[in-house]
């Protein structure tokens, strides 16, 4: 059986998110965010997947954002 490995283990997640294009970090956040529903759900209702991890994508998500408008911004 087959596995398919994204990142390089010697990676920091903060460094890996970087290279994904936008619709892949956007479905590694929803990923994050329905297991972490489940775990919620069906085994601890404290529990949180890697809050910072959640914080990295969005910093990024906001980073993209910010680098699109700024071409208009300047014109």
């Amino acid at each position: 059986m087959g596995s398919f490995l994204p990142f390089d283990d010697d990676e920091s997640f903060a460094e890996r998110i970087k290279g994904l294009q936008y619709d892949e970090l956007l479905d590694v956040w929803l990923e994050t965010q329905q297991i972490e529903r489940m775990l919620k759900r069906d085994v601890d209702p404290s529990a949180e997947l890697a809050p910072e991890y959640e914080a990295m994508i969005l910093d990024e998500l906001r980073l993209r954002s910010t680098r699109r408008l700024l071409p208009r911004i300047a014109r």
